[in-house]
């Protein structure tokens, strides 16, 4: 049999993204993604598809491939009707980590779809664009948990120190997990204004912030967290006597 030409075997591969069985779709998936830069045109073009779940998966694919070719058609697919496609769309974004994408997800930061919200904060971490500091000092105040964990950590791993003390205020969130990205990426920053903050976190009911305090603290280097961290290792809980351990080799200890 005569092998199809590229073009058109990307294009059987691309409308094998809208079978019925899932097991199809993500093996048609995986060989987009493996044809590598070869498919980025095809895919490109497959963004404007009938069917949301071959644009769901086109937009995944470019992400992870990551070619720069992809980063304007994708800023236009963020307008996509359905949802779920923007979601992998703003993930895609960031994997590709273009400064072209952070104006486009500052304001994906205000969907009013969640998910579209966390994984622009996300991305905006991958990218590591000063321009996105004041919009998610701005979103650590978002009515979802996950969007608020989500630029804090953003926001650590861009480094900007105007991140500090809003973040100290957000140990005090609600929610575990919030409390324990907030106190990572105050880690990250090396933060030593948060250390009396972090070693009050070792006492926590919540695992989360808990785990990432004495990462946290092992981070920053303040002595008074031996101390704590040492108390604290004293423990059933496996996962927490290693992060202090590792915090306190970290701190010389």
């Amino acid at each position: 049999m005569t092998p199809l030409p590229d073009s058109e075997r990307l294009n059987k591969l691309i409308e094998t993204l809208s079978s019925s069985d899932s097991d199809v779709r993500e093996a048609a998936a995986i060989e987009l993604l493996e044809t590598g830069e070869k498919a980025v045109e095809s895919l490109i073009v497959a963004l404007k598809h009938a069917n949301w779940q071959v644009r769901y998966y086109v937009a995944w694919a470019l992400g992870q491939i990551g070619d720069q070719r992809a980063v304007d058609p994708l800023i236009i697919a963020l307008h996509d009707d359905n949802p779920t496609v923007q979601d992998w769309v703003t993930s895609a974004l960031g994997e590709i980590g273009d400064p072209r994408a952070v104006e486009p997800l500052i304001e994906a930061l205000k969907h009013n779809a969640e998910k579209v919200r966390h994984n622009a904060a996300t991305a905006l971490g991958y990218i590591k664009d000063a321009r996105a500091v004041e919009p998610l000092l701005a979103a650590l105040a978002d009515n979802d948990a996950l969007v608020r964990s989500s630029a804090a950590l953003s926001l650590g791993q861009i480094g900007d120190q105007r991140a500090v003390d809003p973040l100290i205020k957000l140990l005090h969130d609600p929610d575990d997990w919030t409390r324990g990205k907030a106190a990572k990426a105050l880690g990250a920053l090396g933060a030593n204004q948060a250390a009396d903050a972090l070693i009050a976190m070792l006492k926590e009911d919540g695992q989360w912030g808990r785990y990432n305090a004495a990462w946290a603290l092992g981070q920053i280097g303040d002595p008074r967290a031996v101390d704590p961290l040492v108390k604290a290792s004293e423990t059933d809980d496996v996962f927490m006597k290693r992060r202090t351990t590792e915090a306190l080799v970290k701190l010389g200890h």
